[in-house]
């Protein structure tokens, strides 16, 4: 159910809207309503403190513009949650389905010295667990071609997984469960009128809908 009050914080918010420029959906109220499950009159309150305090504009249309003040302290906040990311699967074990949850109260307590021992460690050019590039994101895979969702790639080639955009859990254990996962390959058998995609992975058929192959992205290698 929604929450009446604000409680959502602003780095949420940011992130919230960091993570729809990303994914190419419009940022506006109602889609962050629904991904942080507060009220509209809550978001707009939270978009007013905001504007004042020089993160972000609401266009008359309602899309949500972060001006470079919001863009760099977004791009931070991304960057410390892919870092406990692979503090938790790296360091520590945690599986890579299970994340995505678990950093999202780890990333809050990264302070700037952590955050640059962190980058030491794991290496400025690496990638989440999930395959998201640690500077720039899934915005930097489409930039550079590097990648493409599984839905537009040829059928007949093999592809290398490069990474899995989303943070449902239930979604990457499904994935997980079928051997589908950053840095495998996989082979492209066929695609339905319906957008039905048929795979091999492993030696074996898997069969995905659109809304699974438009989440998972890569790039065709030499078969």
């Amino acid at each position: 159910m929604p929450r009446d009050t604000p409680s959502a914080s602003r780095e949420d918010y940011l992130k919230a809207i960091w993570e729809l420029l990303q994914d190419e959906q419009a940022p506006i109220s109602a889609r962050l309503a629904e991904e942080l499950s507060v009220t509209p009159p809550a978001v707009t309150a939270a978009l007013k403190r905001m504007t004042r305090d020089g993160l972000l504009h609401v266009a008359r249309d309602g899309y949500i513009r972060l001006t470079r003040k919001g863009r760099s302290e977004a791009a931070r906040l991304a960057l410390r949650h892919q870092l406990a990311e692979k503090l938790l699967t790296d360091v520590i074990g945690l599986d890579w389905t299970r994340a995505h949850a678990a950093a999202e109260l780890l990333e809050h307590g990264i302070s700037p010295e952590v955050e640059t021992l962190l980058l030491k460690r794991f290496g400025a050019d690496s990638s989440c667990p999930h395959g998201l590039p640690l500077r720039g994101g899934l915005a930097r895979l489409r930039r550079t071609g590097r990648a493409r969702p599984l839905a537009d790639l040829p059928v007949g080639r093999t592809i290398e997984v490069v990474c899995v955009y989303e943070k449902d859990p239930k979604f990457l254990e499904f994935l997980d469960r079928r051997g589908l996962r950053p840095g495998v390959r996989i082979r492209v058998l066929r695609r339905e009128y319906d957008e039905t995609t048929t795979l091999s992975v492993g030696g074996r058929k898997i069969y995905l809908g659109k809304p699974a192959t438009s989440r998972i992205w890569g790039h065709a290698v030499p078969s």
